[in-house]
């Protein structure tokens, strides 16, 4: 009964003082990060490629207008070109993704609260963008050159 009792209070020590953690925590310290900066009306450049798996997404906006940060995969075979000539069209933007991956929203010379936690899939094609307008009758900030691609390799 004491030999269980002592290794009761050894595994409750390993959890109650950090001398046991579980795998997810070190999750955040392992995962890469991609820190993304916003400007009126760019974003810095991201790299052309980024490994493909887990990958947190954080965003700035030194900007003087609000900005988000909108994470997309591309359909396969559409390039940027493309979808942009088809937004120029009168197209969406969604009309060319696989899927919206995620939206960090921020003011004036801000950060989100949030960050963006996606699983990147080799060989796929993302596109990073705003798509506010500064007014109703205003272009989107993709139109001014807010955009930036990489592929997951």
């Amino acid at each position: 009964m004491r030999v269980m009792a002592a290794i009761l209070f050894a595994s409750a020590a390993f959890v109650c003082f950090g001398m046991f953690e579980p795998a997810y925590a070190n999750r955040s310290r392992t995962t890469p990060h991609v820190d993304v900066v916003g400007n009126d009306y760019a974003f810095s450049p991201l790299p052309s490629r980024i490994k493909p798996g887990t990958t947190i997404f954080t965003f700035a906006n030194h900007g003087k207008v609000r900005h988000e940060l909108s994470l997309a995969r591309l359909k396969k075979g559409v390039t940027v070109d493309e979808l942009i000539a088809g937004v120029k069209a009168g197209g969406r933007p969604g009309d060319y993704f696989e899927r919206s991956v995620g939206i960090l929203v921020a003011g004036p010379g801000l950060s989100p609260d949030g960050k963006i936690l996606v699983d990147l899939r080799g060989g796929e094609s993302y596109l990073v963008f705003c798509n506010f307008k500064d007014t109703p009758e205003a272009p989107p900030h993709i139109m001014l050159g807010m955009y930036s691609a990489f592929r997951a390799q």
